[in-house]
């Protein structure tokens, strides 16, 4: 009976979404309907919680393996990957005795050009 009444918790509230606070009310409620002991009912609210926490922690993992996954098939370098090839670049060109150029700004203003010509009122 309690195997089920676990199952059944697990599944209708979701295991990654279950707080301690829901889990007792929701055992409470079983409790109050004669559906299961109190003793039984501290039981069952631990092992919810941790199975929950369980759950979580695969759901993570889960995340965290698909985007360094993704991040290889598609090619991307890590930040730390990034700074440390700008880094040797910058070794190369004070060695060749290039000099930097500034930084690149970008115009974030993507309308098209027509718009900021008929504002002007010039072609």
């Amino acid at each position: 009976m309690l195997d089920v009444v676990r199952k059944a918790l697990l599944a209708g509230l979701g295991a990654l979404t279950l707080t301690k606070e829901r889990a007792e009310s929701l055992v409470d409620e079983l409790v109050k309907k004669g559906e299961m002991s109190k003793e039984d009912a501290s039981k069952i609210v631990s092992e919810l919680l941790e199975k929950s926490k369980e759950q979580r922690e695969v759901v993570s993992d889960t995340i965290k393996t698909e985007f360094h996954r993704i991040r290889n098939d598609f090619g991307f370098v890590t930040r730390k990957e990034y700074e440390a090839l700008e880094a040797r670049i910058v070794k190369i060109e004070e060695k060749l005795g290039i000099s930097t150029p500034p930084e690149v700004v970008i115009d974030a203003d993507l309308s098209p050009k027509e718009d900021k010509e008929s504002e002007s009122g010039q072609p």
